[in-house]
């Protein structure tokens, strides 16, 4: 019987899972952080180590039943990355086939019926990432705006901020994100919001989804920091369906990350619209099943396995029940 091992690694979680190659869920573990660059790699080590310990346990197996494994992590952006953490399955007592991958690789994996496509990542940060038929692959930095990614709720707080203090400043048009931000963080006025973020008494980011509620509601500045998010997503995606001559070819565009959960049409409008412009056949679809589905389909195809739509559909629904069981 195949047996295979896929692990998603992000900053605040970490999945494994034992699946054979008929899709059936043999084990799950679960364990905090292991982003390395968050919480370094001692830290993300464990992290590792225990969630996939907890999958071996709870599937009934060992590491020298494991016939492939694919790791995608949070924080792996270069080469040195990977070599960085590629001694974690060793150390783990892993001696077969093995790949670390960017996590945004296993969430896209995750979300097609097809081992290509596109994902775009828009959570705190955001991520672009694809793969095309040939197999081959290209993606964004994911590091922010210094290295050309904008779309986050990070980057969608700080024009929240600026159009605040262009308000407050006489500059800018009135907003209802004045109002709004201040209720939020229990700010008296304007300027004592202005001054607890400059001075680090509140936090620089998490008001997205006030800003999505704000753009519902009709107020023009929200409206336009979305349209902005969404159309730089969208070119970001257009440039990496370019990059792998994606553009006059068909594919499926999963859309993934808090930004998309937040159900911003306009957002998301916007990034379709632009994208339309670089791959007219791109069919945008939200990501339904966890991150780790993919890692195992990859882990699969390491090995020359098939995955088709069926054996992925058997996968995500396992993995679903898996996550509903630990949480409860």
């Amino acid at each position: 019987m195949t047996v295979v091992l896929g692990v998603d690694g992000g900053g605040t979680k970490t999945h494994a899972t034992i699946a054979d190659g008929d899709g059936a869920l043999l084990g799950f573990g679960m364990s905090g952080p292991s982003n390395w660059e968050d919480v370094g790699i001692d830290a993300a080590a464990a992290a590792l180590k225990a969630a996939v310990r907890e999958a071996l346990a709870d599937a009934g197996t060992g590491p020298a039943d494991i016939e492939a494994t694919m790791f995608g992590l949070a924080g792996v952006d270069f080469p040195s990355d990977e070599e960085r953490m590629s001694g974690i399955p060793i150390a783990l007592g892993i001696h077969t086939p093995s790949r670390i991958v960017n996590d945004s690789f296993v969430a896209l994996r995750a979300g097609t019926n097809h081992p290509w496509g596109l994902v775009v990542i828009a959570g705190t940060g955001s991520v672009v990432a694809g793969r095309n038929p040939a197999g081959e692959t290209a993606r964004t930095f994911g590091l922010g705006p210094m290295f050309g990614d904008f779309g986050s709720g990070t980057d969608v707080s700080a024009e929240a901020i600026t159009a605040v203090a262009a308000e407050f400043k006489g500059h800018g048009p009135r907003t209802a994100l004045t109002e709004r931000l201040c209720e939020a963080t229990d700010s008296a006025s304007p300027m004592e919001f202005l001054e607890n973020v400059a001075r680090g008494r509140i936090p620089d980011a998490g008001y997205a989804t006030i800003v999505v509620a704000a753009a519902d509601a009709g107020d023009l500045a929200a409206r336009r920091i979305l349209e902005h998010a969404g159309s730089s997503l969208g070119d970001a995606a257009g440039h990496v369906a370019r990059r792998l001559s994606m553009d006059e070819s068909e594919f499926e565009l999963v859309l993934t990350g808090g930004m998309f959960r937040n159900d911003s049409r306009i957002l998301t409008s916007a990034l379709e619209y632009t994208l339309k412009r670089y791959a007219r056949f791109a069919r945008p679809a939200r990501l339904e099943a966890p991150p780790v589905v993919g890692a195992v389909l990859l882990a699969l195809e390491l090995i020359d396995r098939p995955t088709d739509p069926e054996l992925h559909t058997r996968l995500a629904v396992a993995s679903n029940d898996a996550l509903r069981r630990r949480s409860e």
